[in-house]
């Protein structure tokens, strides 16, 4: 993981491994992760990428595509889980 956070493409990279450690969390129902927590991952990792000078890293972009569409899919599954992913009205 300290490989990870060298230079900007390694750390969109550990963003989006968090990401996706907070989602099998969230879904596991750890209440310290909410909704707005992967929200506001999500719009860093996107900020980060389309701020990004450097060459923007494939791999990267491949594997937050693919947590996306994980979200995506797990918003449309319906039951328990699609709730979860519901924005709270706080």
């Amino acid at each position: 993981m300290a490989n990870a956070t060298r230079g900007s493409g390694g750390l969109v990279m550990l963003f989006i491994e968090i990401i996706n450690k907070y989602l099998y969390f969230f879904e596991k129902g750890n209440n310290q992760i909410t909704v707005n927590t992967i929200q506001d991952l999500m719009e860093l990792i996107t900020t980060e990428m389309q701020s990004d000078n450097a060459a923007t890293d494939s791999a990267a972009e491949a594997f937050f595509a693919s947590t996306l569409r994980y979200i995506q899919f797990q918003k449309q599954k319906g039951g328990a889980v699609s709730e979860k992913y519901e924005p709270n009205e706080n």
